[in-house]
């Protein structure tokens, strides 16, 4: 047994170093229980507060407020025989029940007309529209969203200057002054958290002694589920909440606090830059999914929310993000320090290396296939994969060897297909992109009749009719997508997904594999590790 040491800290050693200050997420805007504004924490009581900590009514009295206080002592005389004369009658009939009596005081009723009485009204603050000042509207007939905007701003306001009133006074001032604002996006529309995000340090800031006294430091904390918070904010800034499984018997989920300022090194700037602005543009939602689909294009994009469904995985978050090209493996370091589970859909990317004329190599792009020594160019694949360039190694490995910690590898893999309706016999195909992975997998699909004037589909469905075998077809695919001429990924997929015809689409194989992987590693938690 340890003994407790006697020389124990009494007081809180922070006190006196750090102000912090808290603003709770804004439940109570809203009216569910019916509360009426006396209730809410309005911004007319907020301006009251203020008001009353400002110590405008201790100030001393000028000429002109000299005559405005003789001119209240006036009114509140007026006002008193006004009210005198109307309860005259009731105050009488009271005598009939022998009030007031012997020695009982006598009923008066008295006005109070005073400065600070002028804003203690549930309408004080009042919404006018511009060009039309006589048109009000009290402030609960104004927009949750812009009375909570208000609200905090008007309180981050209030923090700053009582804080700074001890140094006005010239007592100790706490150096270190912390804010909290829990969830500030409730109610507000995404642009509003946009500017909120941009002008609330500004707002704690704004005061003349802060920048005369640089040792004084403030920090702003917001707690947030908004990815358009998030995407005005660095990474270094940010400070991301993994849900884990304790490892004790009890298995509670707990949180582990990643600190995002330490993702990439300092050798890494330009891809910290190129992931920091891509997620601004895209307004990904990554920091608030239960998991990530990485994809190369716009097709994948587009599809692979329906896939998602068909495996499953529609009761869980997931965001489907397109990495522009070949970009994953600059997401790796994010991925892995927060954990999330990845599935990276990409294109294998064979390549046959020639010796150009001047000498040089030169890796040319050519359809899939085994046995001919080819190369994967893809950057992400070599990243996860490392010593797996080679296209028959990559093609023979199995589910879990494309299984990194928390990220799965998916790629096209061969597919049998019944060329010939006729016969029994099964063709093997290495698809080369998502698109012709798709076509080989649904190639019934797109021998049906009627498909006319469907642009890219109608193209598939032409060259199914005219080629005489499955290698044909895939060259013939291969010639189209890397020509451009003819074959909008993007207008194909959405044609795919809205035209009855295609109802019974079926993932490619090797995106069913993937989103196995993703749904038994989130039904368990991640406890599998994928396997």
């Amino acid at each position: 047994m340890q003994i407790t040491p006697d020389n124990e800290i009494g007081n809180n050693p922070l006190d006196g170093l750090i102000k912090v200050d808290t603003i709770l997420a804004s439940r109570d805007f809203s009216d569910p229980e019916g509360q009426t504004d006396s209730d809410i924490d309005t911004l007319s009581k907020q301006f009251q507060q203020y008001y009353k900590s400002s110590d405008q009514e201790d100030e001393e009295l000028t000429c002109e407020g000299l005559k405005l206080l003789g001119d209240i002592v006036t009114a509140n005389k007026t006002y008193d025989e006004k009210l005198k004369k109307t309860f005259e009658v009731p105050v009488g009939e009271l005598r009939n029940i022998n009030y007031p009596g012997f020695q009982n005081p006598e009923i008066k009723i008295r006005s109070k007309i005073q400065i600070e009485e002028a804003i203690k009204h549930d309408s004080a603050v009042q919404f006018a529209i511009q060009g039309m000042e006589e048109l009000v509207l009290p402030e609960k007939y104004n927009g949750l969203g812009y009375r909570n905007l208000i609200s905090i701003y008007l309180r981050l306001i209030d923090f700053r200057e009582k804080w700074l009133k001890t140094l006005t006074d010239g007592k100790n001032i706490e150096p270190i002054h912390i804010v909290f604002v829990e969830e500030p996006e409730a109610h507000l529309h995404a642009q509003a958290q946009q500017v909120f995000v941009k002008k609330a340090f500004e707002a704690l800031c704004n005061n003349e002694l802060i920048k005369n006294h640089p040792w004084l430091n403030t920090q702003l904390v917001l707690s947030t589920h908004s990815n358009h918070v998030v995407n005005e904010l660095d990474l270094n800034c940010m400070r991301y909440f993994k849900r884990v499984i304790d490892d004790n018997d009890n298995k509670i989920p707990i949180s582990k606090v990643v600190n995002l300022s330490r993702t990439f090194g300092k050798n890494e700037e330009e891809t910290k830059q190129f992931v920091t602005r891509y997620i601004r543009l895209t307004h990904c939602d990554i920091f608030f999914s239960d998991a990530v689909v990485l994809v190369e294009g716009p097709a994948e994009k587009i599809l692979v929310p329906s896939f998602l469904a068909k495996a499953g995985l529609d009761s869980y978050y997931i965001s489907v993000i397109e990495v522009n090209g070949r970009h994953a493996h600059s997401f790796r370091k994010l991925i892995e320090k927060i954990g999330i589970a990845t599935l990276i859909v990409t294109d294998i990317d064979a390549t046959e290396t020639k010796i150009g004329e001047d000498g040089k190599e030169r890796h040319m792009s050519v359809p899939t296939a085994k046995g001919n020594g080819y190369k994967t160019s893809n950057p992400s694949i070599k990243s996860w994969l490392s010593g797996k360039e080679q296209i028959d190694d990559l093609l023979a490995l199995d589910g879990k060897e494309k299984v990194v910690n928390n990220v799965r590898i998916a790629f096209q893999t061969p597919v049998n297909i019944k060329w010939d309706k006729n016969k029994d016999d099964l063709t093997e195909v290495c698809p080369y992109t998502f698109e012709d992975a798709l076509i080989f997998t649904n190639l019934e699909l797109f021998r049906q009749e009627g498909l006319k004037k469907m642009g890219a589909i109608t193209t598939i469905a032409n060259l199914l009719r005219h080629c005489d075998s499955a290698n044909e077809l895939q060259n013939e695919i291969f010639n189209k997508l890397e020509s451009k001429s003819g074959f909008k990924k993007a207008d194909f997929a959405i044609s795919l997904l809205y035209k009855d015809d295609f109802a019974d689409l079926i993932a490619p194989i090797y995106i069913q594999e993937g989103l196995e992987w993703m749904k038994s590693y989130l039904d368990s938690n991640g406890n599998k590790n994928g396997e």
